[in-house]
């Protein structure tokens, strides 16, 4: 009898799953994490989702996108009940979806691999080898432990399953071309489609598959030229154009944008540049205490002659001039190139987007790991041998790092204070330790810990509106005098922030619930008046559309019926929302105005989002309000 014996293709897949369990126990102790930064923002609806119908209006109310990201926000709603228990079930969901995307991953890069006829046994260890150092790479951690980032990585679930099903018909073209472009169509279409409506990144689908076509598969050749032409102009060409065009319209910010951003469109594209070697520098030595979402943001670039700036951008555009050129000749090298360049065209050129996040590289990154995995498999021995050596390398210190980034993560009150000690600038990191101080430490150790940071960067000096409110909830007696007077200084200079807005609804909320010495809704009204006095507020419509909402608030508090509808209207001027909608609906059905009502609901009808999905929870929630006002008329009706 002969000995049965492990053939090269089922080690390269043992080696595969071994590195899989080991990735799993490297993010296990980060389920132990907590919610972070948007995750409430986004995700906080689910605390209202109790049967099907919520759970519609859940699903179709997104609005961290232009899609809505129904997709994603359906996979949130399958966790409903799971919302106040914490974080935890959340994680473990999103690491699972990270395991399943490694394992697409690798069936992508086999069948690729396949396709430029590298035999089985080679194209199993490029597969696995590129896989195993994608699924450990420690800057891809923060697109699995920010909850609400599982927006990223279903995308990217739908993008490799389209990837993988284009591949897996591509292999058919010289035999059945026929029914190899059908299913070519079908894949691009509706793996775009799908993965666009878990985040919109998924729309670079067809620009991953045209960089394949480009460099590494031939074209094929029993289908004639021109029609092959043809066939990847409209699925492959017209769907990046198009994007591209998009893009386009965004090269000029208008000026409130600039002033909201802090940056202009050329700076960002500078500053973009140097960001996508600090990706390339972190993807290959990710060192935990260098990651996350907590650091302070890079320096702008203000000008191309700036020395690090003008290196930079020209050498992402040689390399990207000569991968065009030469994408023929070195295949690889242009997939390396292309795909990471291509992969980051969206978040990281002319969107007015922050400019650093690490989940951005989620899909880019696994090209230029193919491609060096591929090269050095597909080489002299003493390639293979460096592949070898390198891969195990890399695998075990990103083990190593990945599982103390994970373990930070889990401890959240002990990282929140490790972030602001090694990010002392980074508003994000101190008033993140701010929230654990306040359950841990008190409201004293708080407000000291807002006030010096205030005293360092004045440009932050909206958080002292954080500290009044604070000072209501926890020592309402207090003369609150000198921060009321701080604040009247201070916001007219303060840099732009959305959490000003926030921190203000809830200083409103504190003078509704509690009897806090000498501040009223004159005071919050004062406050807000004067952060809307500030230029770089002024300027932005989002931020106008909450101050007239805000005022709306403190006009109904205060019973005059007139300014509240005055108020929400000049809100609705700027953009219309479902909340507006109900204030305005309420405040009118309260008083008893059930015509007007009912006019309004009829104008917001024919002036909903555009987005046909969301437009149907727009105009579920109208009809909602009209049955209210139908039966607040009945009610009141039968009370005469």
């Amino acid at each position: 009898m002969t000995k049965s014996r492990v053939t090269p293709t089922q080690l390269s897949l043992l080696g595969f799953i071994a590195v899989l369990l080991i990735a799993w126990v490297c993010y296990r102790p980060a389920l132990s994490g907590a919610f972070q930064l948007d995750d409430a923002d986004n995700l906080s609806g689910l605390a209202a989702v109790e049967d099907t119908a919520s759970a519609a209006n859940f699903i179709l109310s997104g609005t961290a996108g232009p899609s809505g990201r129904p997709l994603a926000l359906l996979s949130f709603v399958m966790q409903a009940d799971e919302w106040e228990q914490g974080a935890e079930a959340f994680l473990r969901v999103n690491i699972l979806i990270h395991m399943l995307n490694a394992m697409l991953l690798a069936a992508c890069f086999y069948r690729l691999s396949l396709l430029k006829s590298v035999e089985r046994h080679k194209a199993a260890v490029i597969a696995t080898v590129a896989a195993s150092m994608w699924v450990v790479m420690p800057l891809l951690a923060s697109a699995s432990l920010h909850v609400v980032q599982r927006m990223t990585t279903l995308s990217a679930s739908f993008a490799l399953l389209g990837l993988f099903a284009y591949l897996f018909w591509r292999a058919d073209i010289e035999d059945k071309p026929r029914q190899a472009i059908i299913g070519m169509s079908a894949s691009l279409v509706i793996g775009t489609g799908l993965a666009t409506l878990a985040k919109e990144t998924g729309l670079l689908l067809p620009l991953y598959v045209l960089v394949l076509e480009a460099t590494v598969l031939n074209r094929p050749k029993s289908i004639e030229h021109r029609q092959w032409r043809i066939w990847q102009a409209v699925f492959l060409a017209l769907p990046v154009l198009s994007v591209v065009v998009y893009l386009s319209t965004l090269i000029t910010y208008p000026d409130w944008l600039v002033v909201r951003r802090g940056f202009t469109v050329g700076e960002r594209l500078m500053t973009e540049s140097q960001i996508l070697w600090v990706y390339l520098q972190k993807a290959i030595l990710g060192v935990p205490g260098e990651l996350g979402i907590y650091q302070t943001m890079p320096p702008l670039s203000r000008s191309l002659l700036e020395p690090l700036t003008l290196l930079s951008f020209v050498a992402w555009l040689g390399l990207f001039v000569l991968s065009v050129l030469w994408r023929r000749r070195y295949p690889l090298a242009a997939l390396a190139v292309l795909w990471f360049l291509g992969g980051h065209m969206l978040e990281s050129t002319v969107l007015p987007l922050e400019l650093y996040f690490e989940h951005r590289n989620y899909l880019p990154i696994a090209g230029p790991l193919f491609a060096l995995t591929a090269f050095l498999a597909l080489g002299s021995g003493l390639h293979r041998r460096t592949l070898a050596v390198l891969a195990s390398l890399y695998i075990v210190v990103s083990a190593f790092s990945l599982y103390g980034f994970a373990s930070l993560s889990g401890e959240p009150s002990t990282s929140s204070r490790y972030w602001a000690t090694e990010y002392p600038d980074s508003v994000r990191a101190v008033t993140t330790m701010a929230t654990y101080q306040l359950t841990e430490e008190g409201p004293i150790r708080v407000l000291d810990t807002l006030d010096r940071f205030v005293v360092r960067h004045p440009q932050h000096a909206y958080l002292r509106i954080q500290e009044l409110n604070l000072r209501c909830l926890f020592l309402p007696q207090e003369d609150h005098t000198a921060v009321i007077d701080e604040l009247r200084r201070e916001l007219p200079g303060v840099e732009f922030t959305f959490t000003a807005s926030k921190m203000l609804s809830q200083l409103f909320s504190t003078v509704i619930a509690t009897d806090c010495n000498g501040i009223g809704f004159a005071d919050v009204s004062a406050l807000a008046s004067l952060l809307r006095d500030n230029p770089r507020y002024r300027q932005v419509p989002g931020y106008n559309q909450f101050h007239h909402k805000l005022m709306a608030g403190i006009a109904r508090q205060q019973g005059n019926l007139k300014d509240t509808i005055d108020e929400l209207e000049k809100a609705i001027s700027y953009q219309g929302s479902a909340e507006l909608n109900m204030m305005m609906i309420t405040t009118l059905g309260g008083a008893g105005d059930f015509d007007a009502a009912r006019s309004f609901i009829s104008n917001a009808l024919n002036n909903g989002p555009r987005n046909p999905l969301a437009h149907i929870a727009w105009r579920k929630d109208l009809e909602n309000l009209g049955a209210y006002i139908d039966e607040l008329e009945r009610y009141s009706q039968g009370a005469e």
